[in-house]
């Protein structure tokens, strides 16, 4: 019975490492079609690591903001972006959402940055409508 159960382990923790929605919103884009975007955390276990400090938090949420207003302005093609929150999310992975507003497709509109605890930029999937 032995070798029955380390399979079943397993397959019964793998949705604890399922890739993650977090987010689905959508916009107009520069080119006047509709969008919906979903950003979902990758699917990997992390260890928490050391607490930071509160001027390394800081710093980080900072870093975290920066990366999400360059990755922001290229991605969405907006103009006069600003930026309105970047907040540290714990989740399955931790993760900043940062929170914008920017003209696109000639109106001010709401969008969105996820940067992962590693520093890097994730991109959103495009949701098609009916699939």
């Amino acid at each position: 019975m032995k070798p029955f159960l380390l399979p079943l382990l397993l397959i019964s923790a793998l949705p604890a490492f399922a890739a993650q929605p977090v987010l689905k919103f959508t916009l107009t884009k520069a080119d006047g079609t509709p969008a919906t975007y979903e950003f979902v955390l990758p699917a990997v276990a992390t260890v928490p690591g050391p607490a930071l400090s509160r001027d390394e938090a800081v710093q980080r949420q900072h870093d975290a903001g920066v990366t999400a207003l360059t990755w922001a302005k290229q991605f969405y093609g907006a103009h006069e972006i600003f930026m309105r929150s970047v907040d540290l999310q714990e989740g399955p992975i931790p993760y900043y959402l940062a929170k914008f507003d920017g003209e696109l497709a000639g109106s001010r509109q709401v969008f969105f940055a996820v940067v992962l605890a590693s520093g890097s930029a994730l991109e959103p999937i495009q949701v098609i409508p009916g699939a």
